[in-house]
């Protein structure tokens, strides 16, 4: 909605100062923390922590304060109540829980709680969320009508007018004189000719209708003008005129200037004690723990209720006969960095954990010429100037992983022609050495900071000399996915020599964390799908439609701590990301884990890490490794799939995920009841297996099946390095697995309750 009329807004914020103003609506204060001094109509009142103010439409207010406060205001527009209670224009409310001590602390509570609960769910942006935050809306409104009203004669009334019907009618006119409302339609109401009323009402109110809406209208518009920085046009519609021009037009008829300067001449003007608060100051705040500090005033009996009444949806899935997407697994790429990490003991035992138990297909690195196998030591020297090379690319061969190098060129071949000479005698080398069976598998991607004749040049040296030791070794380039038009012709001259693309992804690049809007967050839902079609469609243009695509480093929102994920649990964020990558392209890419990354930004901010990672120190499992475990179960042969569930046919049976993506903000994450809301039952239907005997085996990975940070956090943020400390924490962590038989007849009902970002699996394996 984006109508101001009848659009609430709920703000959490430190105010210092707001001028004098005029609000179209009630306006609800609640001060979580600090003071605030509130002048209503010339009436100062001061606010303290917990303190509860309401303001009335049309009252003139103004606010100071300080950096330390904390104020939650909602604001709600008479036009949303209106509909439902037409006298609420006729209303006044006295809500001050100052005056608590009359008997009134129940419903100053209930408001307290309610507000919070506004705040809460306004920023999960659930599915049905509006519906939620306009029920407890209208229960404010009806406690507030119930129990703070005070009734008074609309100030448009003539206090003269002894006539009940003229009365009424000017009741109607002022609760009415915002809208296009005509004497006709009033006639109509009261059941009188258009001609008799014109006639009766200027003879008991002293001016036609006409002449006595308009000034109402103005007088009305003239307030806002003075106390509000409302735009010309909104004042105009705000205050029932049809368009601009026929306010500017009645305007200057009575105040013989133009609405602007009449605004420039008389709207507020501070006294030189203020010169510094002439214009309002107020941060809205984005820190978690105000977000925690909203959350005190519901009850925890009030919260237990809440987390028993979960979202439960139902799905029902009709088996096709056939497939509706069948496709061959991309490769696998574990990411190390340097190519010199691998001399490293412990990157070592990490690459054998992972071929033991996943199995990648390629080692992405780069630095491939790095100083570190410089031959200095003469034992050494006698194996030749690659003896170190050999030994790591030999174990990786011994792995089953093929070299995928990264070459950055800029950084690491500044000397072209010698780096050439170098990869010309490598290459002669590694077929000596290797055979071109293990050579042939190899991959290089050439990295540009700038496109242009030189770097075509290089390209074009470097596939040349690639290609005279070894036919078979593919060459590629890495694309930025923020492809501009100019550099569709590198592309196309190089078409011919490019025979893969490799490109990175990361949505944490177009989010601003700061920003409290889950709008924001949800802006980057299916961003890694989105990006991929994005680059395809540019690589067609450029004659690169058949290439194969690699999608070497990439990631979904990301955590609010350094070392690790931290509070923000991701498995079903990942999940999506990589099933829709799997369907788009032809390999993807994951590091073998981000540490030494993470200890270099330490106190940066956010990181900007380069991707996914499997492994944490003394190879304690990520949740993202189960992830992908999990997913080596599933087969890409899809029957159904929808915005949160995909199930697949393998040989094995068939194959069920069912997930809970939440795109919100992380910092969300540190708050129980805010992740507790956000849970979901899921029911699915199964219609069309063949009858029998099944074994349902359910993989469930969450917050408590999966994760390490958990126990972590509970070890108060010590350093890992304790061996007891380290099974203790490996043998935790790890996906919970439920495994139990049914029988189908007609259909196969399975349910989860999904945590946030939550990934379940169930496997369905026919037996006998």
């Amino acid at each position: 909605m984006n109508d101001p009329l009848k659009d609430y807004q709920i703000n959490l914020q430190n105010m210092e100062y707001d001028p004098p103003h005029i609000g179209l609506g009630i306006e609800l204060l609640l001060v979580i923390k600090g003071e605030l001094e509130v002048t209503v109509n010339q009436h100062a009142c001061h606010l303290s922590e917990n303190h509860l103010l309401l303001i009335n439409a049309n009252d003139i207010r103004s606010m100071k304060g300080n950096k330390e406060n904390v104020v939650l205001s909602l604001q709600i527009p008479l036009e949303m109540i209106e509909a439902y209670y037409p006298a609420i224009h006729e209303c006044r409310f006295d809500c001050d829980s100052s005056n608590e001590d009359n008997g009134m602390y129940m419903f100053f509570d209930q408001i307290r709680q309610l507000m919070a609960k506004i705040f809460i769910a306004h920023y999960q942006q659930k599915e049905g969320s509006e519906i939620e935050i306009y029920s407890m809306i209208f229960q404010i409104v009806l406690i507030l009508i119930r129990n703070f009203k005070t009734t008074y004669l609309g100030r448009h009334a003539h206090s003269r007018i002894n006539d009940e019907r003229m009365k009424e009618i000017l009741a109607y006119i002022g609760k009415n004189y915002r809208k296009p409302i005509t004497l006709a339609e009033i006639a109509n109401r009261h059941y009188l000719s258009l001609y008799y009323l014109s006639r009766y009402f200027k003879e008991q109110v002293g001016e036609s209708f006409s002449q006595y809406i308009k000034q109402l209208r103005l007088k009305s518009a003239v307030r806002e003008l003075v106390y509000t920085d409302h735009p010309i046009t909104r004042i105009s519609l705000n205050n029932g005129f049809p368009n601009v021009k026929a306010f500017n037009k009645a305007f200057k008829e009575k105040y013989r200037q133009t609405p602007s300067e009449y605004r420039r001449l008389h709207q507020i003007e501070l006294s030189d004690t203020e010169e510094d608060c002439g214009k309002k100051k107020s941060t809205l705040l984005t820190s978690p723990q105000f977000f925690m500090e909203v959350s005190k005033y519901i009850s925890e009996r009030e919260k237990s209720t809440m987390l028993t009444e979960l979202a439960v949806s139902t799905v029902y899935i009709a088996l096709p006969p056939e497939p509706m997407f069948t496709s061959e697994k991309g490769a696998k790429i574990l990411a190390i960095g340097n190519l010199e990490y691998a001399l490293h003991e412990e990157v070592q035992a990490e690459l054998r954990l992972i071929q033991e138990e996943i199995g990648f297909d390629y080692v992405y690195f780069s630095n491939l010429f790095s100083d570190s196998f410089a031959m200095t030591t003469p034992l050494y020297q006698i194996g030749g100037q690659f003896y170190q090379m050999d030994a790591l690319l030999n174990s990786f061969q011994r792995l089953g992983l093929v070299p995928f190098i990264r070459v950055e060129v800029e950084k690491e071949a500044a000397d072209s022609a010698g780096y050439l000479k170098k990869l010309d005698a490598f290459l002669q080398h590694s077929l000596q050495y290797f055979g071109s069976a293990f050579l042939g598998k190899w991959r290089f991607e050439l990295v540009f900071r700038e496109w242009g004749g030189t770097q075509k040049n290089f390209y074009h040296a470097f596939y040349q000399t690639v290609k005279k030791r070894a036919s078979a070794v593919k060459v590629g380039l890495h694309v930025p996915v923020s492809l501009e038009a100019s550099k569709d012709a590198f592309l196309k001259q190089i078409s011919g020599e490019c025979e893969f693309v490799c490109f990175t992804c990361n949505p944490n690049e177009k989010v601003d964390f700061t920003d409290m809007n889950n709008r924001t967050f949800e802006g980057v839902k299916n961003f890694v799908k989105k990006t991929c079609k994005q680059l395809k469609d540019r690589l067609s243009s450029a004659g690169l439609a058949k290439v194969p695509i690699f999608l070497t480093d990439w990631n979904t929102l990301y955590g609010n701590t350094m070392d690790l994920s931290g509070t923000f649990f991701r498995s079903a964020l990942i999940f999506k990301e990589m099933l829709d990558a799997m369907k788009e392209i032809d390999g993807l890419g994951f590091w073998i884990d981000t540490h030494s990354l993470e200890k270099n930004n330490t106190g940066r901010g956010h990181i900007a890490m380069n991707g996914i990672a499997l492994l944490y120190y003394y190879q304690i499992k990520r949740p993202a490794y189960f992830n992908l475990q999990l997913m080596e179960k599933m087969a890409l042969q899809i029957l159904a799939e929808g915005e949160d569930f995909v199930m697949a046919k393998g040989e094995n049976g068939y194959q069920l995920a069912v997930y809970n993506p939440s795109y919100i903000n992380p910092s969300y994450s540190v708050e129980s009841y805010f992740l507790h809301s956000v849970t979901k039952e899921k029911k699915m239907v199964i219609s069309g297996l063949p009858p029998g005997r099944y074994q349902i085996r359910k993989h469930i990975l969450d917050q408590h099946h999966g994760e390490f940070y958990t126990s972590w956090i509970n070890l108060q943020h010590q350093d890992i390095y304790d061996p007891e400390i380290i099974t203790f924490i490996k043998q935790g962590t790890h996906p919970d697995l439920q495994i139990y038989e049914k029988t189908v007849d007609s259909a196969l009902y399975l349910q989860s309750t999904l945590t946030f970002n939550a990934f379940h699996l169930f496997e369905i394996r026919p037996l006998g």
